[in-house]
């Protein structure tokens, strides 16, 4: 049986910080599981590349590509030394041949990312900068709970207002004032999903009678 060392020596990859593992528009014919390192899922919007989602250890990426040997939809950059199991289309077909596990997982886990990464850029290209963050912070906080945390790199990330920055401060100046939100120093808390459904509420009845 072959060992994990003999599985990077046969099928690993290694990449530096800021490598690009393949961008938006390639032809693909192989997927990715990341051994180490953290890779970064980008997309291009009007607004330039955003970040869809950042991937680690165990994940998997670029799957796609060995199905219907298609463009890449997206771009993967490696963020720090990272290592990768690559698959080619045989390879890929004998593992879903072997372990039908294997085959439920990567569609069970495709049909989550294609779902979550199309909310996620419909949100980042919203014109309503306050929407987009109370939206961001809505996801959050429904998946990780109440007065659960992220860093503000996370939501500049999630919310693509890199360019934005002095807006998406004022944005969360106004809902920690409102106490939806606590900031202390470079860290966000949510409270809960139902304060950030009614102050959702709050601006779409604002926007409704005309106040910005």
């Amino acid at each position: 049986m072959a060992t994990e060392n003999d599985i990077i020596n046969q099928f690993g990859r290694s990449y530096t910080p800021g490598e690009y593992i393949f961008k938006e528009g390639d032809i693909g014919e192989e997927m990715f599981i990341i051994h180490s390192g953290t890779i970064r899922i980008t997309k291009k919007t009007d607004e330039g590349e955003k970040t869809l989602v950042s991937l680690t250890e165990g994940d998997f990426f670029g799957e796609m590509a060995v199905i219907d040997n298609g463009p890449r939809s997206a771009s993967a950059i490696a963020v720090d030394d990272a290592v990768c199991i690559v698959l080619n289309e045989e390879l890929f077909e004998q593992q879903m041949q072997r372990n039908a596990k294997i085959v439920k997982k990567i569609l069970k886990n495709m049909s989550a990312r294609l779902r979550a990464m199309n909310d996620q850029l419909q949100n980042m290209t919203m014109k309503d900068y306050n929407m987009r963050v109370v939206n961001a912070l809505l996801v959050h906080v429904n998946k990780s709970g109440e007065n659960s945390k992220l860093s503000m790199g996370a939501v500049v990330q999630q919310t693509g207002m890199d360019e934005n920055r002095a807006k998406l401060d004022e944005i969360l100046a106004h809902m920690a004032k409102a106490k939806v939100i606590a900031i202390s120093g470079d860290t966000v808390t949510v409270s809960s999903s139902a304060n950030i459904e009614k102050y959702k509420q709050y601006l779409e009845m604002k926007k409704a009678f005309g106040e910005s």
